[in-house]
């Protein structure tokens, strides 16, 4: 369901006639995208999200953790973004403070997920798979729309892992609110 609503922005801005999809040069070379993506999602997921998170959730108040380490999770990430995938024409700050609203909403998802899972292996599956999609897919857009359908659809992420993942998030309801 993440990666689903994650990515839900991409087909919603072709429908819309937002966004063309470049299928980028990048795509033919997606059976080692795809692998690397994951392998490298997987270990940052591991570090964030299970080493990160457990040395924080023991210093911070209760309910802090997972919202501090989504935010400190998504440096790197909008730093990878803003570097590896291709820019709009807007203003340097603005992409980066996008990069980073939107890295945060899905590492909040991501968050949820593995507390809710027990593990950070299925987020750090989907994460990489996400970003496999943004290198291969080539998005190209005019205008801000798809921008903001993306944080949108990054910031419905943890809605929906949290819906979905209820029954397994109850035994940590005093940490998450």
């Amino acid at each position: 369901m993440f990666l689903l609503v994650a990515a839900s922005y991409v087909p919603l801005a072709r429908y819309f006639h937002y966004a063309t999809l470049g299928g980028s040069g990048r795509g033919a070379m997606l059976y080692l995208i795809v692998p690397a993506a994951v392998a490298a999602a997987l270990l940052y997921e591991w570090a964030v999200r299970g080493v990160l998170y457990g040395a924080l959730a023991k210093r911070l108040p209760v309910g802090t953790a997972a919202p501090a380490v989504a935010l400190l999770g998504a440096i790197l990430p909008a730093f990878l973004r803003l570097e590896l995938l291709p820019r709009s024409t807007a203003p340097f700050t603005v992409l980066a403070v996008h990069a980073v609203l939107v890295e945060a909403g899905l590492g909040l998802a991501l968050c949820l997920l593995a507390l809710g899972v027990g593990s950070a292996v299925p987020g750090g599956v989907a994460y990489g798979l996400l970003w496999a999609l943004r290198f291969a897919v080539g998005l190209t857009f005019v205008g801000g729309a798809v921008p903001l359908m993306e944080l949108a659809a990054a910031w419905a992420s943890p809605v929906v892992v949290a819906v979905v993942l209820a029954r397994p998030l109850a035994p940590y309801r005093e940490e998450l609110l």
